[in-house]
């Protein structure tokens, strides 16, 4: 079964700098300017000015880890995740090494998404669960810490963290469409179906919501119901292989088995690298084997 995520973009990063420097102007000052760039959310600005500034500033050691994790926090709005996660390694080093002490949740919460964003869950998690203790009430931290438990597969404490998304921001489909996912991971149907449902009333357009909804619903082997919401899914987000799926899903179920054989290739030519779409390509082109 596959997930539905959607990406959050990363609006809120670690803005400390560097003390400014008497007699620099922030036009000058390549450490001011990727500060001011940063807090504005010019993540390419701000990574030509702190990579400058490590360059060409005469930094005491704790300053230097610092721009590291502003750089870090930049490359991390630009979602270049390997090189954040390189930046904030460096400046864990440089602080160990001279025995600064600069560590918060920020700067935890920021290398935790980056460390989910790469591949590492379970340092994920460790980096989250600290920045949680101290930003309960950050829609950044909750949204990535409950990725991490999906991804480990601690479904219960996922639906957790997702519910702190929801209340969060009651508005924002993403948070519905998360915590549907992990209550449907726990066999949950009725109440995957449920929070599915509030993310299509709030966005009835969001191919993404019609979309949790419609494979909720498949799922629960709802097939006709599920139907015209997979054709709604996919007529708005036709590119999209995850969708194209569901779809082929609600097809197969209904009895539609020639459309859903198409539906199905069309799916995995768009996602070719979807483990679950490519097992029912195959399932159903037994012909390719």
């Amino acid at each position: 079964m596959f997930r539905a995520f959607l990406v959050f973009s990363i609006s809120a990063v670690l803005t400390a700098c560097a003390p400014h420097r008497s007699g620099e102007s922030a036009e000058v000052n390549p450490c001011q300017v990727g500060d001011n760039s940063l807090t504005e959310g010019n993540a390419d600005e701000a990574i030509l000015a702190f990579e400058a500034c490590l360059e060409s500033a005469d930094l005491e050691p704790g300053e230097e880890a610092i721009i590291h994790t502003q750089l870090g926090g930049a490359y991390l709005y630009a979602e270049r995740y390997a090189d954040a996660l390189q930046a904030f390694n460096l400046a864990y080093a440089i602080a160990e090494t001279q025995g600064a002490d600069f560590d918060n949740v920020y700067i935890r919460r920021n290398r935790g998404i980056a460390r989910l964003a790469t591949g590492d869950p379970e340092g994920g998690l460790s980096d989250l669960e600290f920045a949680v203790s101290g930003l309960s009430d950050d829609i950044m931290t909750q949204l990535n810490l409950g990725r991490a438990y999906g991804a480990l597969g601690r479904e219960a404490e996922a639906v957790v963290a997702f519910e702190a998304v929801t209340l969060l921001e009651p508005e924002w489909t993403g948070g519905w469409v998360n915590l549907s996912a992990s209550f449907l991971e726990l066999g949950m149907h009725e109440q995957a179906i449920d929070r599915a449902r509030r993310a299509v009333e709030l966005k009835p357009d969001s191919g993404f919501a019609l979309n949790m909804l419609c494979w909720s619903l498949i799922v629960d082997e709802q097939f006709e119901t599920a139907l015209p919401l997979c054709e709604q899914a996919v007529a708005a987000e036709p590119e999209v292989g995850a969708i194209v799926h569901s779809l082929a899903s609600a097809l197969e179920g209904v009895g539609r088995l020639g459309e859903a054989r198409n539906a199905f290739a069309r799916a995995y030519e768009l996602e070719p690298d979807s483990e679950p779409v490519a097992a029912d390509y195959r399932r159903t082109h037994p012909e390719i084997e």
